[in-house]
């Protein structure tokens, strides 16, 4: 029984790192590869942007937003405050003579209320939703919405580039780049299984109303798979931002309520795990939304497993002394690399540790708090430091 477990451990996590990308990439080679087109095309863009307390970050959002290539008779930008009770208010009024349209939901409900405010009052055929700490590239509205000269694509998500370096940012562009690499393939097979919240864009047709205590990004993508149509990905939509976490608590606090809103959502759309109607796009977000967030669990059988069977072969005796240096380093980096500039091949190998540890616990608790019932409704992000 103990060496199914420790089999069982390790195939799951080779299964998500390794035999995933590369059944991805297969399926690709394999499946006709279904080629986006791009024709001369041109529609009403709606931006919308939801924000709660971000007085230190709105203006130069709203200057980023006005700058950005489109024909301005067919873009409107739509701010909608959730609640705020700093200056976000102020700030965004005055920028209302330069076209901004501003919606304020009177008290602090949640983002998903936000994004249902703003696309209820949008005129665009087609919604771009950015977060506010997002800067988005010149360029990447007409390389979003090109993609819909496709009829059969219903939504487009954008490349998030993570600015600045250090440590634990360098960790977070590894895991970021590993998710795009994903993206890309599974794009040009059929549709993507993750969604990127800092700039996604959709047809307001397929647009279905955001319910609480789901992440907003992953819902609308599935919705949109749910009604038959591929959400695609667009490597030329950059949106920058400075870094997802600011230090390991944010991390595990965000990792946590990413895990129970997503599973939440998957939850209301598991009609999608069904390969006998949507395919392969069920195997893909099986393994990257379920497996994926299963990953804590199976490391921690994979660990006691292989301690509880160090007398059988030496083998077991290696890897678990393996696993426990892995560890270790955890704490090495925490209390001692971290602090050490400039940053060595070393310091960020070991960040790469940390941040996998790291962000598995946030999982965990996430999963933990899925399994309770737990519902995320809102929460005060923290995006100005």
């Amino acid at each position: 029984m103990i060496q199914w477990i420790f089999a069982v451990s390790i195939f799951a996590i080779v299964l998500f790192f390794f035999l995933n990308p590369l059944f991805v990439y297969i399926v690709y080679l394999t499946t006709p590869v279904k080629r986006r087109v791009f024709k001369a095309y041109s529609t009403s863009v709606s931006l919308i942007i939801v924000v709660h307390n971000g007085e230190k970050i709105i203006a130069a959002k709203l200057d980023n937003s006005l700058s950005l290539d489109y024909g301005t008779d067919d873009y409107e930008i739509i701010v909608v405050s959730d609640g705020s009770y700093d200056k976000t208010d102020e700030i965004v009024k005055g920028y209302e003579k330069r076209g901004i349209r501003f919606m304020r939901l009177d008290e602090h409900v949640g983002k998903y209320a936000g994004v249902n405010a703003g696309a209820e009052a949008a005129k665009g055929e087609i919604l771009v939703f950015t977060d506010a700490d997002a800067m988005v590239a010149k360029d990447a509205i007409p390389a979003l919405i090109r993609n819909f000269s496709s009829p059969d694509i219903g939504g487009v998500s954008g490349r998030r580039v993570i600015g600045d370096s250090g440590n634990l940012k360098d960790a977070q562009r590894y895991y970021v780049n590993f998710d795009t690499a994903i993206k890309q393939l599974e794009s040009l097979s059929g549709s993507i299984s993750s969604n990127d919240g800092k700039l996604f864009a959709l047809r307001k047709s397929l647009f279905t109303p955001v319910p609480p205590s789901v992440t907003d990004d992953l819902f609308l993508n599935l919705a949109v798979v749910s009604q038959g149509f591929r959400f695609v990905y667009e490597h030329a939509a950059a949106a920058s931002i400075n870094t997802p976490s600011r230090n390991p608590e944010h991390e595990i606090i965000r990792r946590k309520r990413i895990v129970t809103t997503s599973l939440r959502g998957i939850q209301l759309h598991k009609e999608l795990l069904n390969p006998f109607k949507f395919g392969m796009y069920s195997v893909n977000l099986f393994i990257n939304k379920i497996v994926r967030r299963l990953l804590p669990v199976f490391l921690i059988t994979l660990f006691i497993s292989c301690l509880m069977l160090v007398k059988v072969h030496v083998f077991f005796a290696v890897f678990s002394a393996l696993q426990g240096a892995f560890y270790a380093s955890n704490i090495i980096y925490l209390f001692v690399l971290s602090k050490i500039k400039p940053i060595k091949l070393i310091t960020r190998l070991f960040s790469v540790a940390f941040y996998f540890t790291l962000g598995n616990y946030g999982t965990l608790l996430g999963l933990i708090d899925y399994l309770r019932g737990k519902e995320v409704i809102k929460w005060v992000p923290i995006k100005n430091d």
